[in-house]
């Protein structure tokens, strides 16, 4: 009886214990289950904060980068910005005799003196080509160098004619390979682009003219230069483009006063020789280097 009791009691007692079993082992499943969905949402918030630091990293790249890229874009722009040149205020005044004598001389020093530089340059116009104009020394002994002037404006090239002469103002960009000097940016600063009026020419003396040239400059060009002049005189020279004459008994007063004469028309030129006495036509241009004056636009009167 005892055993019978004692087992009905552990019968009942398992009985109790049943729910208190199930319970329990449903309350371990709920807090693997929490555990488990703990551990995802710690895990997404690691994600999440590994990508955010990723972001934060790859922005500040995309930042330092965008500054440099700046920097690289404002150093580019500044240094290809075209320089403003002072066309007003020329660094210096020269003829092509010149500026070719002191790049034959001394190239390094003339490059320093002249190179990136607005320049005012004076010379003969020799050729015409299409993008540019050379201008020639005077000199014979400079024959083989130019002045290669590239105008700002293309158009101005029409402006130009053979033995013309001119001032130009550019900008020296050194010489080239061939000895020549290169000017850009050109703009003509003087120039006889107007026709001479050959027919109502002011008549003068040769002696009187080279006289007031060698005893005051400013004076004569106040009377003579832009105008239209016709005297006669003595050829003692002719050049390839040009002829050169002198006043009457210059070996007498021992004078260096040759004026240069360059020609309208080159056909004009073949009808003067040395020791010929003419009565040339031409538009004063003023003193040049080497002579006491010059007339441009010239013409041969019969």
């Amino acid at each position: 009886m005892y055993y019978s009791i004692a087992g009905y009691l552990n019968v009942v007692l398992a009985a109790h214990q049943i729910p208190f079993l199930l319970l329990y082992n449903e309350t371990i499943k709920v807090k693997g289950v929490c555990e488990m969905a703990n551990d995802a949402e710690v895990q997404l918030a690691v994600d999440q904060a590994m990508k955010d630091k990723k972001k934060q990293k790859r922005k500040k790249k995309l930042i330092i980068f965008g500054v440099i890229l700046a920097v690289i874009v404002v150093i580019v722009v500044v240094a290809n910005r075209p320089k403003d040149y002072n066309f007003d205020q020329p660094a210096a005044r020269v003829t092509v005799d010149t500026v070719m004598t002191d790049f034959k001389n001394d190239a390094a020093n003339a490059s320093e003196k002249y190179s990136d530089k607005v320049i005012a340059v004076t010379g003969q116009v020799g050729t015409i080509q299409d993008e540019y104009v050379t201008l020639r020394a005077y000199d014979d002994d400079l024959w083989l160098y130019n002045v290669n002037v590239y105008m700002e404006n293309n158009q101005d090239l029409k402006k130009f004619k053979v033995g013309d002469t001119v001032t130009i103002e550019g900008v020296c960009d050194d010489t080239d390979l061939f000895g020549d000097v290169d000017v850009k940016k050109c703009v003509i600063a003087d120039q006889f682009a107007t026709v001479p009026d050959y027919d109502g020419a002011q008549k003068v003396k040769i002696n009187d003219f080279v006289k007031r040239y060698k005893e005051n400059q400013v004076k004569a060009d106040e009377k003579y230069k832009g105008k239209t002049v016709q005297f006669t005189a003595k050829v003692t020279h002719v050049a390839d483009e040009y002829a050169v004459v002198e006043p009457f008994n210059a070996d007498v007063w021992d004078w260096d006063c040759d004026v240069q004469i360059c020609f309208e028309d080159m056909d004009d030129l073949k009808k003067v020789a040395e020791g010929k006495m003419v009565t040339i036509v031409g538009e004063c241009y003023g003193q040049a280097d080497m002579y006491t004056a010059k007339i441009c636009r010239a013409i041969v009167k019969k």
